[in-house]
């Protein structure tokens, strides 16, 4: 690292408070960034403030969300942006370098809260993201907890038939109907192993 002369230290002084950067500081100077910034510490200025990207989006998550929705009949909704494949389809999209999944931030439009675990379309219509035909986990055990005792499914056991706490590991099926969350793990791990 080359010395400085007295000049060239207020001149830097000058640059960073203006808002210039190492790297645009150190151009103007002739001099490496790592001296620039150096002397940014002894001289006990604040680095610069970043400055947004040209290219971010003006828009919130909600309205980005809304450019790829297109409404159909009866009120659902179907998404136009990108689908991981899988099998339940992941719809997402990149909003300011993250990616958000269209169910959640559906989820969030109708709420205005953040949701808890998973969110699935309730609706009939595969794929739908209307606000109205999504849930959280919380509300689609609640909404199948009363389907279960409307459709005559709805059982007073405190366990499964493995020995699991039914207030820890019931959920339902769509049509109302109780399964154990923990057996169904089980089951499933059971059948990845063997494959």
């Amino acid at each position: 690292m080359r010395p400085l002369d007295s000049a060239a230290v207020n001149r830097l002084a000058t640059l960073f408070r203006a808002g210039a950067t190492d790297a645009a500081a150190a151009r103007q100077l002739n001099i490496a960034k790592s001296t620039a910034g150096l002397w940014r510490r002894r001289l006990g200025i604040a680095p610069a403030p970043k400055q947004p990207s040209s290219l971010r989006s003006p828009l919130t998550v909600a309205e980005k969300w809304q450019q790829f929705v297109r409404p159909v009949e009866d009120g659902h909704m179907e998404w136009t942006g990108r689908r991981r494949p899988g099998p339940s389809a992941v719809l997402e999209f990149t909003h300011h370098g993250r990616v958000h999944s269209a169910r959640r931030v559906a989820f969030t439009i109708r709420t205005g809260r953040e949701p808890e675990g998973t969110v699935t379309t309730e609706c009939e219509r595969a794929g739908c993201v209307a606000p109205a035909c999504v849930e959280d986990e919380p509300g689609r055990t609640r909404s199948r907890r009363h389907l279960a005792v409307v459709n005559g499914y709805e059982t007073p056991l405190a366990e499964c038939t493995r020995g699991h706490a039914t207030a820890e590991h019931r959920r339902y099926d769509r049509d109302g109907r109780p399964y154990c969350a923990a057996c169904h793990a089980l089951t499933h791990t059971q059948k990845a192993d063997a494959a």
